[in-house]
């Protein structure tokens, strides 16, 4: 009977202090898990800046863009662009702001015109600009939250082109990794992202 009773006692210590440790360290696991889906390769020369559709409201990639190419990183950027049958590279938003801007010659910022739904097929219809232009160094820039999954994307839609790719990751203003469970729109960008990797993981 007591054996019984002290086998519980060790063993409700035990789950006591294995709850302890699990609160005491939950933040460092998190921010871990944040920090998961950042990629952000060392910055090198490259021939062009390719900044990813889906920038946000605040054209944060545009502006990691810019700050690349004043770097000195590469001559051009370009910005690919989901556009509808009716619309031009006037009607984009991320271009608009960038001319804005005024920072960039008219030589150095184009657009790339495409109808991707995802990654992959972004990929894909960026591969043959790349191709024509035989571009051999490309920075892509994305958001944090974005650059693992599209690194291997791009790894393995332009795998045997000889193309060598760099990933850079833009920061973005909703996911911040350090902290994200404290707010609900970084939360809500992890669960997405979470969800899209473990589709492209499984299926693509």
């Amino acid at each position: 009977m007591r054996s019984a009773i002290r086998k519980r006692w060790r063993l409700g210590l035990a789950v006591l202090i294995l709850g302890l440790l699990i609160y005491a360290t939950y933040q460092w696991y998190l921010a871990k898990l944040g920090h998961f889906f950042i990629v952000s390769d060392a910055s090198v020369k490259a021939d062009v800046i390719i900044v990813l559709a889906g920038d946000s409201a605040r054209d944060e990639r545009l502006l990691h863009a810019i700050k690349l190419w004043q770097e000195g990183y590469a001559p051009k950027i370009a910005l690919s662009a989901t556009l509808a049958d009716w619309q031009n590279h006037e009607d984009f938003p991320t271009w608009r702001h960038a001319t804005k801007l005024n920072i960039l010659p008219k030589e150095s910022l184009l657009v790339l015109e495409h109808e991707a739904d995802s990654t992959s097929e972004e990929a894909q219809s960026l591969l043959p600009y790349v191709r024509d232009q035989q571009i051999k160094k490309v920075i892509i820039v994305t958001s944090n939250y974005h650059t693992r999954r599209s690194k291997k994307v791009f790894q393995k839609q332009w795998a045997g082109s000889g193309i060598h790719i760099t990933i850079s990751a833009a920061p973005f203003s909703f996911f911040r990794p350090d902290n994200w469970w404290k707010h609900r729109s970084d939360s809500r960008t992890l669960f997405l992202e979470s969800t899209k990797t473990l589709w492209y993981v499984l299926f693509e």
